[in-house]
């Protein structure tokens, strides 16, 4: 039994987190809908921060789905998708930045929340929002370059 032999059966090692964070995207994706749909069950005001709120759980699916996939494809087996897929995973550092880009707008989506509930009490409090917000949109254009 050589040691390529023991390294091939090892990496189904690997199906145990694949699983988990599959079943942690369906449990996200689910809590999503639920949110969206409460949302959309209330009035106007009420529904923005549901909605928000299913977006922001909708991502954190986006993250394990995109992990767990990435994970399959690089140590069990290559995924068939279109080349041009978001799941196409190449390496590590290909799994890394697609996550990156999925965790900023996860933070985009929480500035957001806390936007919705802002209450300005003086000047400085709008120049420091104005400041992050121009710190979100250096981010985004900083992700959307890679």
């Amino acid at each position: 039994m050589g040691w390529e032999r023991v390294a091939h059966g090892v990496r189904w090692v690997m199906v145990l987190p694949v699983l988990g964070l599959l079943l942690g995207s369906f449990y996200f994706a689910f809590h999503a809908l639920l949110e969206a749909v409460k949302g959309l069950s209330q009035g106007l005001e009420a529904a923005l921060p549901a909605l928000v709120g299913a977006v922001d759980l909708a991502l954190l699916s986006a993250v394990f789905l995109i992990f767990g996939l990435g994970l399959f494809e690089l140590f069990i087996h290559k995924l068939d998708l279109p080349l041009d897929n978001v799941l196409l995973v190449k390496s590590l550092a290909d799994l890394k930045a697609k996550l990156g880009q999925v965790i900023v707008m996860i933070l985009v989506v929480k500035f957001f929340e806390k936007a919705l509930a802002f209450q300005p009490k003086e000047a400085l409090d709008f120049f420091l929002f104005a400041g992050g917000v121009a710190l979100l949109a250096g981010a985004l254009w900083v992700s959307a370059r890679e």
